[in-house]
């Protein structure tokens, strides 16, 4: 789902990753909900992969353009996205990997 601005903001029950390049980048919480397991997983990445996480306006272009996109929520825990508008994400076996 898309901001006012045009810009992603979330799936319709889920927030939404994208890791470029070995850094992590969700939208800020401004159109999302700041959920529980979306501050696990930026938390974990930070502490425990040392990964940089970057809470800003991401374009759908840079979804496309992503290595791997993940969402997470209460209900669907840590999900890969494998495709976006018809087009492959990251490598086709899908998973979360975090640059990895």
């Amino acid at each position: 789902m898309l901001d006012l601005e045009g810009f992603v903001s979330e799936t319709n029950a889920t927030n939404v990753f994208l890791v470029k390049n070995g850094a992590v980048l969700t939208p800020h919480a401004d159109y999302c909900l700041p959920g529980v397991t979306r501050h696990t997983v930026m938390t974990l990445a930070r502490e425990r992969l040392g990964l940089s996480v970057v809470e800003r306006r991401v374009s759908l272009a840079e979804f496309h353009a992503a290595d791997e996109v993940f969402t997470t929520g209460t209900m669907g825990e840590l999900t890969p996205v494998v495709e976006i508008d018809g087009r492959q994400i990251g490598p086709s076996e899908g998973g979360v990997r975090l640059g990895a």
